[in-house]
């Protein structure tokens, strides 16, 4: 399962156009394509679904994060300089070579860990196990075929997970062990996510009074699960910033939503695509003007690369209130009775 040898071989018939086509293919599957996904199903088709979604697609993040820092087990090209990360270019300078496990069930050599964990602690290069883009595929695809009960997606969702979690082998990105991992715990994921929307949670996540400062069971459980536990996580170093940053950003955004009440999705074509735009506008601008202006901050310390991390995702998630907001401000949410109900007929 973390052996070098299936990787090698899928690199040696690769071509150039192949190449660029598993790029493409592997950007399905990350958290930058989903959250689009995510943005677009919450402003142009349902609110309530799409939020839902959001908080799958955290928790996965969370617990993919959580296991990478855990198992802290390496990626191909770590392992033997004979496999080249084909999704960034980057030259494979690795000392090891032809080190992939012996067995098939075999974990990773003990003196590759040992050396990979030694530097890990002072370089910013990622952990393999397990892959999240194909973590996130699993629990996204899934979620998304569940909460709008359609069999076309419902369909094509195992298509996802094996055509992402390929493009991660060929790219020399995951072992075949850290993609079937990552599909496990998406899948887990997933039937907890099911259980969910069968409980009372679902409602009760929709209403104003499940957050506000009160001794409520139900409060206390999604204040915990929404801000307590992943403050709790970074304060451990068991997810980095960047995904703290996302993960508070979003639900701080959800918290003064559900203050004001969720908006109406009612509304013609143009308008809900106007509201896509603009929440997409205001996501896509915001983290390019951070990412511009920390470039710029010349040389940090520790501290200060971990605020600035945060900051580049906390700051475009809860652009989610802001676009609620403006779409509020410009009528987007005005229902639109001549065409509420074929609106209406083609999200059902």
């Amino acid at each position: 399962m973390f052996q070098t040898e299936p990787i090698i071989y899928l690199q040696s018939l690769g071509t150039q156009w192949f190449t660029f086509l598993m790029i493409l293919i592997t950007t399905m599957g990350s958290s930058s394509f989903l959250v689009a996904l995510i943005v677009i199903t919450t402003f142009g088709f349902n609110f309530k679904k799409g939020f839902l979604l959001f908080q799958l697609l955290l928790w996965t993040g969370l617990v993919i994060e959580t296991l990478k820092i855990l198992v802290a087990f390496p990626r191909p090209d770590f392992v033997d300089n004979r496999v080249f990360n084909l999704e960034s270019g980057i030259e494979n300078t690795s000392p090891f070579k032809g080190n992939g496990s012996g067995d098939v069930f075999a974990l990773p050599d003990k003196q590759i860990l040992k050396a990979f964990r030694l530097q890990e602690a002072f370089t910013l290069s990622s952990f393999g196990f397990p892959s999240g883009h194909v973590a996130l595929t699993t629990a996204l695809w899934g979620g998304i075929a569940t909460v709008f009960n359609n069999r076309t997606i419902r369909a094509i969702t195992p298509l996802m997970i094996v055509v992402v979690a390929f493009s991660r082998i060929y790219l020399g990105r995951h072992f075949i062990g850290d993609v079937l991992g990552g599909a496990l715990v998406g899948l887990i994921l997933l039937v907890f996510f099911t259980h969910f929307l069968k409980s009372s949670l679902k409602d009760d996540f929709f209403k104003k009074e499940s957050f506000k400062f009160a001794f409520r069971l139900q409060n206390l459980l999604f204040y915990s699960f929404m801000f307590f536990i992943p403050i709790l996580f970074t304060a451990l170093s068991m997810v980095s910033a960047d995904v703290a940053g996302y993960y508070l950003g979003t639900n701080v955004a959800y918290l003064l939503i559900i203050r004001k009440g969720i908006p109406d999705d009612t509304g013609s074509t143009a308008q809900r695509a106007s509201r896509v735009f603009i929440a997409l506008l205001l996501l896509g601008v915001s983290s390019l003007i951070l990412d511009i202006w920390f470039k710029t901050a010349g040389t940090i310390d520790y501290l200060q690369f971990t605020l600035i991390a945060f900051l580049k995702t906390f700051i475009p998630a809860s652009t989610v209130w802001a676009s609620v907001v403006v779409c509020t401000k410009l009528d987007l949410y005005r229902r639109d009775k001549g065409n509420l109900r074929a609106t209406q007929a083609v999200i059902e």
